[in-house]
């Protein structure tokens, strides 16, 4: 493919993106729509899913929609080369759902019945896996706007089951605890927690903040997973390239990057707060996990790690 066709590509998403923009009012987010569409990308052309969410098409914009479903697109957006550089960033999204639903599913096992979804976006796990956990309570945990649409998503799709309660909040305004609070959740019981696709967006000391929140209300033993970046300056080659069009992507749809960290240092921090590290996953070891000898090339990128946390009751 030219260099034209591939500006002609370009240009066409950001343009769509800033039609959406200026149609729709509101504070919902544009990246958890984005999250969606690769989601739904992967699960409908992928021979070998690592996660199947055949929600996620319905969940995503009808831009988005028109998007996935043009062959031109879809041949690019599948095509090796794009496996191989931009595939990351899918790769990216769709191991980090895997990976949190693999470790909730042990969290179940061992008797946590509470699920907090943090910043929950257009997440489909409501649909896709509650009818396995009738014993499960859900609470997502996310700003009124977002919810708004998640809801009428989901009347779209089926009824909306009396195991989820929809906790509003605004990040800039108030902690989860104090949102928490104004939920059924019992903090005197374990749960799990999911954080996923949304530290990359804040500034370090709110991520810790949420997390020192976090450790204020759950029960002891409860866990938490979530993805975060790690330092810039340590990318090489296509993947610092590629984490500047991420930056340049997420900035137009007002939503820029601003958290990263090193590994040892967070490490650090969330002992203090009281967590332990059950793991700390970085891109070459979730690539080795899920995305190995894979077909398609298709690799996670070394931009973020996956971190899973238990809270040992020292706070």
């Amino acid at each position: 493919m030219d260099c034209s066709r591939w500006l002609f590509i370009t240009i066409l998403i950001l343009i769509l993106f800033n039609v959406e923009m200026c149609m729709k009012k509101g504070q919902y987010s544009r990246t958890a729509e984005a999250a969606a569409a690769l989601r739904a990308n992967h699960s409908l052309f992928s021979k070998e899913p690592i996660f199947n969410d055949a929600y996620a098409y319905a969940m995503t914009s009808k831009l988005w929609q028109l998007l996935l479903k043009q062959p031109l697109m879809s041949k690019l957006f599948n095509s090796q080369l794009v496996n191989r550089t931009m595939g990351r960033l899918t790769a990216q999204v769709v191991g980090r759902s895997r990976y949190a639903e693999d470790q909730l599913k042990q969290a179940i096992n061992k008797g946590i019945n509470q699920y907090v979804l943090v910043g929950a976006g257009l997440d489909s796990f409501v649909l896709r896996q509650l009818h396995y956990y009738p014993k499960l309570r859900i609470f997502e945990v996310d700003h009124p706007d977002t919810q708004y649409l998640k809801k009428q998503k989901l009347e779209q799709l089926g009824d909306i089951s009396d195991q989820i309660e929809f906790v509003s909040i605004d990040f800039k305004k108030e902690s989860i605890a104090d949102a928490l609070t104004r939920s059924s959740f019992d903090s005197n019981q374990a749960a799990f927690f999911s954080w996923l696709g949304t530290t990359h967006y804040l500034e370090n000391p709110t991520t810790l903040a949420t997390l020192a929140s976090i450790a204020h209300i759950a029960g002891v033993d409860s866990e938490v997973v979530l993805d975060y970046s790690i330092d810039f300056n340590e990318l090489k080659g296509i993947e610092k390239i590629g984490t500047q069009f991420v930056a340049i992507f997420t900035q137009v749809l007002g939503e820029p990057l601003q958290g990263q960290f090193k590994p040892l240092d967070l490490h650090h921090q969330v002992e203090k707060i009281g967590f332990r590290v059950l793991e700390d996953l970085s891109g070459e070891a979730l690539t080795q996990r899920y995305f190995h000898m894979r077909a398609d090339q298709m690799k996670h990128t070394t931009a973020t790690h996956m971190l899973h946390l238990k809270l040992n009751g020292l706070t």
